[in-house]
């Protein structure tokens, strides 16, 4: 008889991907090497995402900007997800975020745009947010119900996006879903001292930030949103992390930012998990937070 296994404990399934997992962030790979890597690596797993999901894809351009369009087979009217893909503001693309962002699609029955914003350190900081930030004005003034959701890199500049729509009083998403933000580029959190993101390094880090950063001021809250702006009028949110993400304590921080402000916000930390875990389909805690983060928005739509 296989042994009783409490929900609150890490799967089988990410205990052998723990085990087999090679430490990726310690592999010393140019940014280009880097982009070429992971491209070459989520195109099999967004294929069969889109085929699993019976998702389908189109490209339009929307303020300049180039989009993918992910449409769920049983798509609902008046649901729309603006999806920012992370990678470290370096690194990434729409394709390579399928995994999550069709994931999302079908669970929602919304359709999704996912902008391909430009990459650092080509064209570094603000040119990300600039293009995120043209690409929503259309988006949030059209669909007044329309949503947001983005991972790592992708959930930082969601957050400076509705910084910046609310500081210049422009329509606003209807609720955020942020996957492993990084919040606050002023300071090491405590658990980026902890070792244990089998995904994040430091030094990676380091390189990235530099790259997309460079000389501005790292306070700005379109750089560290856990400097913004949050009251009861802000978005209400869903934030995911994991006990072994680098970044655990940048969503908890920003968790209690929110609250005290009186922003409404659910913090999910799930046990043993890293960096954006919801990434990995052959992991249940992937789609069990995927389940709870399209049911966060569902109710907000």
């Amino acid at each position: 008889m296989k042994p009783h296994r409490s929900p609150a404990q890490i799967s089988v399934e990410a205990e052998t991907w723990l085990k087999n997992a090679y430490d990726q962030a310690n592999i010393d790979r140019s940014i280009v090497e880097q982009r070429q890597y992971n491209y070459n690596n989520s195109l099999p797993i967004s294929q069969k995402t889109l085929k699993h999901h019976k998702i389908t894809t189109s490209e339009i351009k929307i303020n300049g900007v180039n989009c993918m369009v992910l449409n769920p087979y049983k798509r609902k009217k008046n649901r729309t997800i603006l999806y920012v893909f992370g990678g470290g503001f370096t690194v990434g693309s729409p394709l390579e975020d399928i995994p999550i962002s069709a994931s999302l699609a079908a669970k929602t029955g919304a359709q999704v745009i996912s902008p391909a914003y430009r990459l650092a350190p080509e064209h570094p900081f603000p040119a990300a947010l600039d293009d995120i930030s043209a690409v929503a004005r259309q988006i949030f003034t059209n669909d007044h119900n329309a949503c947001i959701a983005g991972e790592s890199a992708g959930a930082n500049l969601a957050l400076a996006l509705m910084y910046r729509l609310r500081l210049t009083n422009q329509p606003v998403p209807r609720a955020a879903a942020l996957l492993s933000p990084p919040t606050d580029k002023t300071m090491r959190d405590d658990s980026f001292h902890a070792g244990r993101d089998p995904t994040l390094n430091p030094a990676r880090i380091k390189q990235i930030e530099d790259a997309y950063i460079g000389d501005h001021d790292r306070a700005n809250p379109e750089i560290s949103p856990l400097y913004g702006t949050y009251d009861a009028h802000f978005p209400p949110s869903i934030i995911t992390t994991g006990t072994r993400d680098l970044l655990l304590s940048s969503s908890i921080r920003l968790a209690r930012v929110m609250r005290e402000a009186g922003t409404l916000v659910d913090l999910r930390v799930w046990e043993g998990m890293w960096h954006v875990f919801e990434f990995y389909p052959e992991i249940p805690e992937a789609d069990a937070s995927l389940t709870e983060i399209a049911g966060f928005l569902e109710r907000h739509f």
